[in-house]
């Protein structure tokens, strides 16, 4: 029997972790008050109501494993107390139970599978729990199992468990010769870690926050349209002259706004995993400098107005810093100072012209990294 002490401090522990534990890194828009203006589209109506069979067994399974009733309770209220987590192997009897009220064959045969794995892991290979995961991964429920090993104990535990989707990103990064297979997570529940800014998380995952890529795509066709934007905020700056004019010439053509702001986040984020799984670098300036001369060199206009909106943050905001350094690599690389006294100049550069600096300043901060 665990003390009281240790019950309760489960329980802390426990409603802590009510928000899946992610890893992130940089933003690409920084957490700036966007206005009311521009959170008209809410992909929260989108989600998928946890009381749902899937939901469900997503809920028991971070029981389990994490000892976490925060899902559970939002089921069904209270359903279990701080009290019964006192209770050595709680978690484990009430998954049992779960089981138990289970009606369809399939997915009873899945929940058996899932404690059975918890029970007695050495009775499954690799090869078995990688089977479990994409079965899981049918019903939405996102994970990777690892081993641990505590003491003389083996154990399986979870890396995330996530209630959601996973699709794989198609777009090729246009300047790191690298290529993995990496997922565009779609969690169906609120999570804490995803309401706010788009984050890189784990090595093979990334996270894209549709409601900003909404608000930009707003925002830029509103300045097609030619109407007022003076109270939105594009990537977390209000909308600037500079922005304005590099929006006008970013979706010449027939290129799909949406679809094109979308790539812009992919390409932004791909940049930060690649960092994290190639280069193990994290720190958040060069991360800001690589991704923003990724952007730059893929879509000229679009990445510009990207760092017109750093520029305005505050001074001590990495992002800002990037695309001061930016600034100052094209007036290294035109041996003009003023693109660093009047920012404003840059975008009177030809495309071509700003792809060619955008690629050398990638170049040259990648060599710097080896």
């Amino acid at each position: 029997m665990k003390s009281k002490q240790n019950g309760i401090f489960q329980a802390i522990i426990a409603i802590f972790a009510g928000c899946m534990i992610l890893c992130s890194s940089a933003p690409l828009f920084s957490d700036l008050g966007l206005s009311e203006t521009n959170t008209t589209y809410h992909s929260r109506s989108k989600l998928i109501n946890i009381r749902s069979t899937n939901g469900k067994l997503y809920a028991y399974i971070v029981l389990l494993f994490n000892e976490n009733p925060h899902f559970v309770n939002l089921i069904q209220e209270d359903s279990i107390p701080l009290e019964l987590m006192q209770n050595e192997g709680f978690h484990v009897r009430q998954f049992t139970h779960y089981l138990k009220s289970i009606k369809d064959s399939s997915l009873k045969r899945m929940a058996k599978e899932v404690i059975e794995l918890y029970e007695h892991p050495s009775n499954f290979k690799s090869r078995q729990m990688e089977a479990l995961q994409k079965k899981l991964e049918k019903r939405n429920v996102v994970l990777r199992f690892s081993r641990s090993q505590v003491g003389k104990t083996n154990r399986v535990v979870l890396d995330y468990c996530i209630f959601g989707k996973k699709t794989p990103v198609n777009i090729a990064h246009p300047l790191f010769n690298i290529s993995e297979r990496i997922y565009n997570i779609q969690p169906f529940i609120y999570y804490d870690e995803f309401s706010t800014s788009n984050s890189t998380f784990y090595f093979d995952m990334i996270y894209i926050n549709p409601e900003e890529v909404h608000n930009d795509y707003i925002i830029a066709r509103k300045v097609l349209q030619g109407k007022s934007v003076n109270s939105m905020f594009f990537v977390g700056a209000h909308v600037s002259e500079e922005i304005r004019f590099c929006l006008k010439h970013a979706f010449t053509g027939k290129k799909d706004i949406k679809s094109e702001i979308w790539r812009l986040f992919e390409i932004h984020e791909l940049t930060h995993k690649i960092l994290n799984n190639h280069y193990d670098i994290y720190d958040q300036v060069t991360g800001e400098e690589l991704a923003l001369s990724s952007t730059v060199f893929y879509n000229p206009y679009l990445g510009l107005a990207v760092m017109y909106s750093y520029l305005d943050y505050n001074a001590i905001n990495p992002h800002r810093i990037a695309a001061s350094n930016f600034l100052k690599f094209i007036a290294q690389h035109t041996g003009n100072n003023m693109y660093i006294k009047k920012p404003s100049s840059v975008k009177d550069l030809s495309a071509d012209e700003i792809k060619k600096i955008a690629r050398q300043h990638f170049n040259t901060t990648v060599k710097d990294l080896k």
